[in-house]
């Protein structure tokens, strides 16, 4: 199959102007916590291509030709570069959705509100449609402070207290546990399951003494200001937080989230594909089979890559599990 690509700049294709240039384009799509990336090198043998606009939208498709192409997404341009003597041209770009108010710094006062509601304010605000994982939706709070924090950082902190991500991706505000794995669109997504013959190459690693096997929080007591402490798992080694909780709810649920994180943290995958895969997302899952006992089984995507060159359009990934 012949690798085929579509590029499309505020709304024009142009894809056939930078055919015959194109050296590279990787796209990169990251767990919750990061940006997702584009990068394209071009020939520039003329010295004569011109620059992109700053926050100039960049669409992309990627797949084969004669086949429907994957929509990979929208980027605002941030960067342009240049090498020689082989002059070449770098364009990088940042997730589209990721700019503009969500940025933006503001302050105020969240009372009794829940993930849903807060993530329907937010998205509402950036023109984004929420899509909120039905596991921590229900969570509310009494009161939550946002000061001189843009709405992106606000989410992420409070997400993380769940073992959730907080990205804007596909026109949506997706605010999910790790793993739980919804489209853009609010779908469930199935894991893909990758056999060995999907792989060309994979390491992996393990860490053992990353994983905790307890976690402890402290919260203190309106008012009198004694301080309580709970506990979730058993055994050694023992996480405990440092921070201090208003409410015994939510030092539960800060010690829950470092205990989920912790399970995923015994072992890392890394692994390039013989080929494309389109339905690896940063953030989802992905299935293992027919390898060793401990790579077989889901792993927690932390990257995933997605880039077309000279050599073919190739698919890798870093994942994450637990060794249980």
């Amino acid at each position: 199959m012949i690798p085929a690509f579509r590029l499309t700049v505020d709304g024009e294709d142009a894809t056939g102007a930078v055919a015959d240039r194109l050296l590279s384009l990787v796209i990169t799509d990251e767990d919750g916590t990061k940006a997702d990336r584009l990068e394209i090198e071009l020939d520039d043998r003329d010295g004569r291509l011109a620059f992109p606009d700053t926050e100039a939208r960049i669409e992309v498709a990627l797949g084969f030709a004669g086949q429907p192409l994957a929509a990979m997404g929208v980027f605002a341009v941030d960067g342009v570069a240049g090498s020689g003597p082989r002059q070449s041209l770098r364009i990088t770009a940042t997730a589209a959705d990721l700019k503009g108010e969500i940025r933006s710094p503001r302050t105020r006062a969240w009372r009794n509100r829940s993930l849903r509601d807060i993530v329907a304010t937010v998205a509402a605000e950036a023109g984004l449609r929420p899509v909120v994982g039905e596991s921590v939706a229900g969570t509310a709070w009494d009161y939550l402070a946002q000061t001189a924090e843009s709405n992106l950082h606000f989410l992420t902190r409070i997400a993380a207290t769940l073992d959730a991500t907080a990205k804007p991706a596909g026109g949506a505000l997706v605010v999910q546990r790790r793993g739980e794995g919804r489209t853009a669109a609010g779908d469930p997504l199935t894991p893909p399951v990758l056999p060995p013959w999907r792989l060309s190459d994979w390491s992996w690693s393990f860490e053992g003494r990353s994983v905790y096997r307890a976690a402890e929080a402290e919260w203190t007591e309106t008012g009198s200001g004694i301080t309580h402490r709970v506990r979730v798992g058993s055994g050694t080694p023992l996480k405990k937080l440092r921070h201090a909780y208003p409410t015994e709810a939510e030092a539960l649920r800060a010690a829950e989230a470092v205990l989920s994180g912790a399970a995923r943290a015994a072992m890392t995958l890394e692994a390039r594909l013989a080929g494309f895969e389109p339905g690896l997302l940063g953030g989802a899952s992905v299935t293992v089979t027919g390898l060793r006992p401990e790579l077989n089984g889901d792993w927690h995507l932390e990257s995933v890559s997605h880039q077309l060159d000279p050599g073919g359009l190739v698919t890798s990934f870093r994942g994450r599990k637990g060794t249980a």
